[in-house]
């Protein structure tokens, strides 16, 4: 049963928010986030209300501090649950823009795309299959944008401002 549990203030305290599905606008239960237990699935929060703004990609556990989850700030604003967390994984980069120039697949997790791909610039995908995190730095760091089975012709179809993409994850329910 996919569930999570917003708190006010960091290590579990404050007002608190328990919540099983998509939210468009948490401001009604809660002004700011500090902490977050996640009692089952895979979670996106979102900055700004009707999933706007910084992503954050949180899987079951507990998180007594926003900079656990890579938080910028204590603002979660809306939130959904990810679909697609189990089964294979499968997806296709490519350097241009609506699928054209140098191309890669990719099947697993990579914490870097130095080797495979130099300049970090991933201008469209295609996910075949499962669902995928893109960080904007090596070794799962930086912005994250989750990306769910379907086509992105362009990087701001994902939400992303630039084109770089340093590492990329797989999500998997474990």
């Amino acid at each position: 049963m996919e569930k999570i549990v917003f708190y006010e203030d960091r290590d579990f305290q404050g007002k608190s928010y328990d919540c099983k599905g998509d939210s468009a606008n948490l401001d009604g239960y809660i002004h700011r986030c500090n902490s977050v237990k996640v009692e089952g699935g895979w979670w996106v929060l979102y900055e700004r209300n009707n999933y706007t703004g910084y992503q954050y990609v949180i899987g079951p556990g507990e998180y007594d501090d926003y900079r656990h989850w890579m938080g910028f700030n204590d603002c979660v604003r809306s939130c959904r649950i990810i679909k697609n967390t189990k089964g294979p994984c499968k997806l296709q980069l490519f350097n241009r823009p609506n699928f054209d120039g140098k191309s890669l697949e990719a099947t697993d997790s990579m914490k870097s795309f130095q080797e495979k791909w130099p300049r970090h610039e991933i201008q469209s995908c295609k996910v075949l299959e499962g669902s995928w995190i893109f960080f904007e730095h090596p070794n799962f760091s930086g912005r994250q944008y989750l990306l769910e089975k379907g086509e992105y012709r362009h990087h701001l179809e994902w939400g992303a401002l630039k084109a770089t993409v340093a590492s990329i994850r797989k999500i998997m329910e474990l």
